[in-house]
Protein backbone atom coordinates (compact mmCIF):
# COMPACT_ATOMS: atom_id res chain seq x y z
CA UNK A 1 0.00 0.00 0.00
CA UNK A 2 1.21 3.46 -0.62
CA UNK A 3 1.52 6.41 1.68
CA UNK A 4 -0.05 9.49 0.91
CA UNK A 5 1.00 12.78 2.24
CA UNK A 6 -1.17 15.54 3.37
CA UNK A 7 -0.45 18.84 1.03
CA UNK A 8 0.79 20.48 4.23
CA UNK A 9 3.62 17.76 4.28
CA UNK A 10 6.65 19.16 4.92
CA UNK A 11 5.04 22.27 6.04
CA UNK A 12 4.45 22.79 9.56
CA UNK A 13 0.75 23.58 9.50
CA UNK A 14 -1.92 23.85 6.61
CA UNK A 15 -1.52 26.32 3.56
CA UNK A 16 -4.69 28.11 4.89
CA UNK A 17 -2.94 28.80 8.37
CA UNK A 18 0.40 30.09 6.36
CA UNK A 19 -1.71 32.85 4.93
CA UNK A 20 -2.66 34.08 8.55
CA UNK A 21 1.30 34.60 9.15
CA UNK A 22 1.50 38.06 7.28
CA UNK A 23 -1.24 39.36 9.31
CA UNK A 24 0.20 38.12 12.40
CA UNK A 25 4.01 39.54 11.26
CA UNK A 26 2.40 43.23 10.31
CA UNK A 27 0.47 43.17 13.77
CA UNK A 28 3.37 42.12 15.90
CA UNK A 29 5.42 44.84 14.26
CA UNK A 30 3.26 47.59 13.74
CA UNK A 31 2.33 46.73 18.05
CA UNK A 32 5.74 46.94 18.64
CA UNK A 33 6.55 50.34 16.85
CA UNK A 34 3.89 51.95 18.58
CA UNK A 35 5.14 51.05 21.70
CA UNK A 36 8.24 51.79 20.66
CA UNK A 37 7.67 55.32 19.16
CA UNK A 38 5.28 55.89 22.46
CA UNK A 39 8.92 54.82 24.86
CA UNK A 40 10.86 56.96 22.72
CA UNK A 41 8.76 60.15 23.32
CA UNK A 42 8.55 59.16 27.37
CA UNK A 43 12.36 58.70 27.38
CA UNK A 44 13.59 61.86 24.94
CA UNK A 45 11.63 64.12 27.24
CA UNK A 46 13.48 62.71 30.27
CA UNK A 47 16.89 63.28 28.23
CA UNK A 48 17.45 59.53 26.91
CA UNK A 49 18.04 59.38 23.24
CA UNK A 50 16.00 56.74 20.70
CA UNK A 51 18.91 54.87 20.78
CA UNK A 52 19.57 54.37 24.30
CA UNK A 53 15.70 52.68 24.55
CA UNK A 54 16.28 50.73 22.04
CA UNK A 55 19.66 49.38 23.62
CA UNK A 56 17.44 48.78 26.62
CA UNK A 57 15.54 45.74 24.96
CA UNK A 58 18.62 44.82 24.21
CA UNK A 59 20.23 45.04 27.36
CA UNK A 60 17.81 42.35 28.94
CA UNK A 61 20.13 39.70 27.24
CA UNK A 62 23.41 41.75 27.18
CA UNK A 63 23.54 43.33 29.98
CA UNK A 64 25.07 47.17 30.42
CA UNK A 65 27.21 45.72 27.14
CA UNK A 66 24.57 46.66 24.98
CA UNK A 67 24.73 50.23 26.07
CA UNK A 68 28.26 50.37 24.21
CA UNK A 69 27.01 48.48 20.97
CA UNK A 70 26.27 51.37 19.26
CA UNK A 71 23.59 51.16 16.36
CA UNK A 72 24.03 47.20 16.47
CA UNK A 73 22.71 46.81 19.83
CA UNK A 74 20.04 49.70 19.20
CA UNK A 75 18.70 47.14 16.00
CA UNK A 76 18.96 43.73 18.13
CA UNK A 77 16.51 45.89 20.78
CA UNK A 78 14.09 46.61 17.79
CA UNK A 79 14.04 43.43 15.99
CA UNK A 80 13.91 41.60 19.81
CA UNK A 81 11.21 43.74 20.27
CA UNK A 82 9.48 43.26 17.01
CA UNK A 83 9.74 39.20 17.43
CA UNK A 84 8.00 39.44 21.09
CA UNK A 85 4.84 41.58 19.69
CA UNK A 86 4.68 39.34 16.80
CA UNK A 87 4.27 36.60 20.10
CA UNK A 88 1.66 38.47 21.08
CA UNK A 89 -0.30 38.45 18.33
CA UNK A 90 0.06 35.28 17.67
CA UNK A 91 -0.71 34.26 21.37
CA UNK A 92 -3.82 36.25 20.79
CA UNK A 93 -4.66 34.48 18.03
CA UNK A 94 -4.08 31.24 19.54
CA UNK A 95 -6.42 32.00 22.24
CA UNK A 96 -9.37 33.86 20.16
CA UNK A 97 -9.37 29.95 18.17
CA UNK A 98 -10.58 28.47 21.60
CA UNK A 99 -12.46 31.48 23.08
CA UNK A 100 -14.05 33.37 19.86
CA UNK A 101 -15.58 35.96 22.04
CA UNK A 102 -11.89 37.56 22.07
CA UNK A 103 -12.38 37.82 18.18
CA UNK A 104 -16.17 39.30 18.84
CA UNK A 105 -15.41 41.84 21.19
CA UNK A 106 -12.14 43.33 20.30
CA UNK A 107 -11.89 46.61 22.39
CA UNK A 108 -12.88 44.64 25.66
CA UNK A 109 -10.85 41.49 25.21
CA UNK A 110 -8.44 43.17 23.23
CA UNK A 111 -7.50 46.31 26.09
CA UNK A 112 -7.90 43.38 28.87
CA UNK A 113 -4.79 41.32 27.00
CA UNK A 114 -2.87 44.22 26.40
CA UNK A 115 -2.46 44.26 30.39
CA UNK A 116 -2.31 41.11 31.08
CA UNK A 117 0.65 40.83 28.28
CA UNK A 118 2.23 44.04 30.17
CA UNK A 119 1.56 42.47 33.82
CA UNK A 120 3.68 39.10 31.55
CA UNK A 121 6.12 40.44 29.72
CA UNK A 122 7.58 42.98 32.58
CA UNK A 123 6.86 41.64 35.81
CA UNK A 124 7.22 37.87 35.00
CA UNK A 125 9.25 36.80 31.79
CA UNK A 126 11.53 39.93 31.59
CA UNK A 127 12.99 39.52 35.38
CA UNK A 128 13.24 36.21 35.16
CA UNK A 129 15.36 36.38 32.29
CA UNK A 130 17.22 39.60 32.09
CA UNK A 131 20.68 40.09 33.02
CA UNK A 132 19.82 42.89 35.34
CA UNK A 133 16.99 44.50 36.44
CA UNK A 134 15.44 46.91 33.64
CA UNK A 135 12.41 48.16 35.65
CA UNK A 136 12.91 52.10 35.89
CA UNK A 137 10.73 52.01 39.13
CA UNK A 138 8.72 54.94 38.08
CA UNK A 139 5.23 54.70 38.60
CA UNK A 140 4.57 57.41 36.08
CA UNK A 141 6.51 54.66 33.50
CA UNK A 142 4.47 52.18 34.50
CA UNK A 143 0.84 53.64 34.54
CA UNK A 144 1.31 54.66 30.99
CA UNK A 145 2.83 51.65 29.66
CA UNK A 146 -0.21 49.51 31.26
CA UNK A 147 -2.19 52.26 29.33
CA UNK A 148 -0.37 51.73 26.36
CA UNK A 149 -0.11 48.32 26.45
CA UNK A 150 -3.96 48.19 26.38
CA UNK A 151 -4.76 50.64 23.81
CA UNK A 152 -1.53 50.56 21.36
CA UNK A 153 -0.91 46.36 21.52
CA UNK A 154 -3.54 44.53 23.23
CA UNK A 155 -6.75 46.33 21.14
CA UNK A 156 -4.39 46.03 17.96
CA UNK A 157 -3.81 42.19 18.47
CA UNK A 158 -7.19 41.70 18.98
CA UNK A 159 -7.90 43.31 15.35
CA UNK A 160 -4.90 42.12 13.30
CA UNK A 161 -5.63 38.58 14.83
CA UNK A 162 -9.35 38.92 13.54
CA UNK A 163 -8.07 40.11 10.16
CA UNK A 164 -5.61 36.48 10.43
CA UNK A 165 -8.58 34.46 11.40
CA UNK A 166 -10.25 35.39 8.13
CA UNK A 167 -13.53 33.51 7.03
CA UNK A 168 -13.28 30.07 8.92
Amino acid sequence: MRATLPSHAGFPFPRRHAARIPWLLLGGYTVATFDMAFAIVFWTEQGASAMRVMQSIASWFLGTAAYSGGVATALLGAVLYGHLMWGVVALYRALSRRLPVLLRRPVACGAAYGVLAYAAIFKVAVPLLAVHDPDSGRLDWTLACVAVYALLVGIPSALFSRAAAGPD
